[in-house]
């Protein structure tokens, strides 16, 4: 082997291979190296992640994607190095995701006692809701309206006028 080969093989002991250096012969074409960069599966797992809960945040799934992001963006900085603009980028977007998430969950449950009791006020309406209900939960809930009633109003505090 030649002087060149054994400098590039780290076996002189003076120096270590760089693989990033362009004006070695071991790269490949154009000057690129030739592996993969290392360590960024679980910043491109997080950024994918954060940008699914931005996206399915309205439809209040967005939470436990959310999370995962978080967890890929910490486990993606866990062996000690910084964190890259991808990783950040998903830790911002799960995080926003999240807030989403849990903004909607929490103001659909506010809302449902007021929009039922709009609901049931209506008589056209109430009679509606009965007959879907019976029709759907009647059968595997094993109640029928009137007991679903008295469920909203113990649990939910509603209370209907006849």
């Amino acid at each position: 082997m030649d002087s060149n080969q054994n400098n590039l093989n780290g076996q002189d002991g003076n120096r270590q291979w760089d693989r990033w250096n362009s004006s070695a012969s071991h790269n490949s074409y154009y000057n690129q190296p030739t592996h993969r960069p290392y360590g960024q599966a679980f910043a491109i797992a997080s950024f994918v992640c954060g940008l699914m809960s931005i996206s399915v945040g309205l439809c209040g799934i967005g939470l436990p994607l959310g999370a995962l992001g978080i967890l890929f963006a910490v486990l993606s900085r866990r062996k000690g190095k910084h964190m890259s603009g991808t990783c950040t980028t998903g830790l911002i977007l799960s995080v926003m995701g999240g807030i989403l998430s849990l903004a909607l969950i929490v103001a659909a449950q506010l809302m449902t006692p007021v929009m039922l009791r709009q609901q049931l006020s209506d008589e056209t309406s109430r009679q509606q809701l009965e007959t879907m209900y019976n029709s759907l939960f009647k059968d595997s809930l094993g109640m029928d309206f009137e007991d679903y009633l008295g469920f909203l109003e113990k649990y939910y505090g509603i209370t209907v006028e006849e």
